[in-house]
Formats: C-alpha cells, structure tokens, sequence
C-alpha cells in the first residue's frame, strides 16, 4: 500500500502546529504560570524548548523521515541498517509505549472534550452569561457528574475525529490544519487584544513580567533545590505535553514529510506557533483573571469556573465568551486528529488493512476507554486504580510516564545508537554544521536523559 504524504511543507507545519497547539497550551499554560511565578515559569519553560525539547522534536521527525513508516517499525528499520542490537527492546519502549500512551490520552481526552462543546453550546444560547457567581463551581460539579451528557458530547468529538482522519492525510489530517489555525491564531488575537484592554489588566502584565525568584530557588533563607525542581519539572511536562513530544504523534507525521524540505526551519516554525499560542493564551487569561479581582493560582478551574464570571462582567461578554469557548473547541479538534492518526497508521502498516477499517479499529478501542473513564469520573461505575478513578490515573500515567519513558528512549536511541542515519537524513534538506551535531550529541546523549530522569524522578516522589 502506497505512504501517504503532505502535500506541501506548511501543511506538515500547520498540521504538526495543530497537534502542539491544543487543551494543554490553552487552559494548562496559563494556569502553571499563575502556580509557578509568572515570567519565571515562562523563561525556565523557554530554556527547556531550546536545550532539550528543540533535539527531541528534531530527532522524533527525523526518525520517521528516515524510516517512512510507524511509531513501533521505524526503531527496527533504523536499527537494522546500523546492525543494531535489541532491536525489540527498541520498539517495546519507543513503539509499543508510544501506541499506548496514545490510546490512554484518547480515552480521557474525549472527556475534556465533552466538557468544551458542553460550555461551547452554553455561550451559543446564553445560558453561561446567566449562572450566578455562587453557582458557576456547581454547574461544572454538576456536568462532571453527569454521565449521559459527557458521553453524549465526547461521543460527537469522536465521530467527527474519526471522519476527519478517515479522508486521508491530505484531504482529511492536512487540509483541517490547514483551514484551522490561521482561525484559531485570529481568535487568539482578537481575545488577547480584548484581554489587554480591560480595567485591571496591568496587573496581570505585570505579573507575567515579573520574576518570582523563590520559585528559581532564591528563598529568603538562602538558595533552595525544592522550588526550582518544581517549576523545572513543571515546565518540562508542560512543554512535552504542548509540542505532543513522545507520543509517536510527531513521528507519524516526520514519515509523510518530504525529505527534500528543510527539516530545522520546519521544526522552528512548528515552535513558533506552539509558543505563540501558549504565551497568547497566558496573556488571554491571566490579565482576564487579575481584572475580575480574582486568584492566577486558581489551578485547572479557571476555564470552566474563573472566566465564566469574567465574561458575565465584561461589556460584551456573550462574543468574548463565545469566541473563547470556540478557539477552545477548535484546539481540542486538531488535537484528537493528531492522537488519533498515529494508532490508525499502526493498524495500516501492521494489519494491512484500508484507512477505513483502521480508522474504525481505533474508534471502537478509544471508544470503550472514554466510556470506561467517563462512567468512572461521574461515579456512575466505582471503578478505580491505586485509588483513582479512570480519568485520573489515564491522565497521570500518560503524561508522566509513558511520554517520558518514550522521550528517553528515543533520546537514547539516537544519541548513542543511530546518529549516523539520521543526520544523514537531515542533510538531505538542509546543512548540518559541525557545531550543531556537537550540540545534538550532547543533548540527547546528556542532557534530556538527565532532565527525563529528573521528572520520572519528581513523579515516583510526587
């Protein structure tokens, strides 16, 4: 069966962008800067992008590109031309991990996505600018204990999903990237100009601007190694969650990139969107919050709780409310697209089966992981594991572990065993200085297994 390809590189970049710029840069960002000092998560966040996760997102694309086929495969065909051995180790952790994790996020992420269309349908009647401030925490207790609503909601999210990535990579996965972001980014410019405008908001400027040295380290009793850690790992899980790092997602992707485009410019312009969107989002939401009188540190209730209220008090409300709950929507869409491809393309390659029955196979598997999460989170089924509900633990275990564990052999394995192939691969389309394989080397030989093993470390203590 012929590889499907991007049509174009800005389809590859808009589609990759897509995947990064998602739930997790829009209502996760804003929220960990507020919890973590402001500009100083935001610059320890900047130095994580360019020391380890700019090597790692070079490397994951290059590994598809160099092997033109799926996340578990890719490690064989790379390690067979360099008579690598353990192969199957390699594919364990870096394939098999990967396809797991997926399915995980797949199964909580319908959630989450139920919760957006939810609040979405609230702005498009006008029932969410006419919640009282005391009920707007138990409107949202309420539809996360509501079994028949979520699965409802998550259940359109699929179907939609699973169309999308039905009609292929170019009419279906390509052109949704393509005709998504530049509406995406121009709600996120309306809102962050509206943001900026309103009564209140240099506080929350100033709070983003402002570096919190205790959570650098620097305490009143002298220098502290706890803050630090915290904010680093903070910052490190954020941003492979936000660039969709060690998911298989970016691989997939690298395999139907032409090998003749400029690997680094793509890479740098796939981070510019995605940082873009993230800072964005911050200056969306935090000068929002500080304006309403109310707490950056409010956690993950600020999307469905804290700007609800903020809405009901801005002059024009119902649009802002509206526009928000869309960008959100929109995010949430390119996001599952991209989680979804990447298991679909596995049943393709492994099972030789049509885009089709695949697409369906991935459909029917999320499917009855979202429903065993949502009947889970609502209480309808008393299911838990280690003493979390579903959704906890899919979160906890994906986002934590599996990701990272991936990020680490993947690092791993380019570093020490198939450097050759992929710089090679990466010649093709642009020059390679001596300087950077220097700084490639170290990164992924050094570097980013040090910081992996710091976050599985903080994670096994947390």
């Amino acid at each position: 069966m012929k590889r499907e390809n991007f049509s174009s590189k800005w389809g590859f970049i808009l589609t990759a962008a897509g995947s990064a710029v998602g739930l997790g840069n829009i209502w996760r960002f804003p929220y960990l800067c507020g919890q973590y000092g402001g500009l100083s998560f935001i610059l320890v966040y900047l130095l994580i992008l360019l020391l380890i996760c700019n090597p790692l997102m070079v490397a994951e694309i290059s590994i598809g590109r160099t092997a033109k086929s799926n996340c578990i495969d890719s490690y064989r065909l790379i390690g067979e031309q360099t008579g690598m051995k353990h192969l199957g180790l390699w594919s364990f952790f870096g394939g098999w991990f990967s396809a797991f994790g997926v399915f995980l996020c797949l199964s909580f992420y319908f959630l989450v996505a139920s919760w957006v269309l939810y609040y979405f349908l609230e702005a498009v009647s006008g029932k969410l600018m006419l919640i009282s401030q005391n009920n707007l925490e138990n409107e949202f207790q309420s539809l996360t204990q509501n079994f028949t609503i979520q699965y409802s909601s998550g259940l359109i999210f699929l179907l939609a999903t699973a169309v999308v990535v039905i009609g292929g990579v170019r009419k279906g996965i390509e052109k949704t990237g393509l005709y998504l972001m530049p509406v995406l980014f121009l709600i996120f410019i309306l809102l962050s100009v509206r943001a900026l405008t309103l009564n209140g908001a240099e506080k929350g400027i100033d709070f983003l601007l402002t570096i919190d040295k205790t959570h650098l380290g620097f305490t009143a009793d002298g220098f502290r190694w706890t803050p630090l850690f915290k904010t680093f790992t903070a910052a490190l899980g954020q941003a492979f969650i936000s660039l969709s790092l060690g998911f298989g997602i970016l691989l997939v992707y690298g395999s139907y990139f032409s090998p003749r485009e400029n690997l680094f410019k793509s890479v740098r312009s796939i981070e510019f969107f995605d940082t873009m969107a993230a800072l964005l989002s911050a200056i969306i939401i935090i000068p929002a919050i500080f304006s309403a009188g109310m707490s950056a540190e409010s956690g993950p209730g600020l999307t469905f709780i804290s700007l609800p209220l903020v809405f009901q008090q801005l002059n024009g409300g119902h649009f802002w409310a509206l526009a928000f709950y869309l960008l959100l929507m929109l995010a949430t869409v390119t996001s599952t697209v991209s989680l979804f491809e990447m298991p679909t393309n596995l049943f393709i390659d492994k099972l030789k089966v049509s885009r089709f029955t695949a697409a369906l196979l991935v459909m029917l598997i999320s499917g009855l992981g979202f429903t065993a999460v949502t009947a889970s989170f609502s209480g309808l089924l008393d299911w838990k594991i280690f003493g979390r509900d579903l959704f906890t633990f899919a979160d906890w275990l994906a986002s934590t572990y599996t990701a990272t564990i991936v990020s680490l052999t993947m690092a791993l394995f380019v570093g020490y065993k198939a450097m050759k192939p992929i710089i090679h691969n990466i010649r093709r389309s642009a020059h390679v200085s001596s300087g950077f394989t220097r700084y490639f080397l170290v990164t992924l030989r050094y570097i980013a297994p040090l910081g992996l093993g710091l976050l599985l470390i903080m994670a096994v203590f947390n």
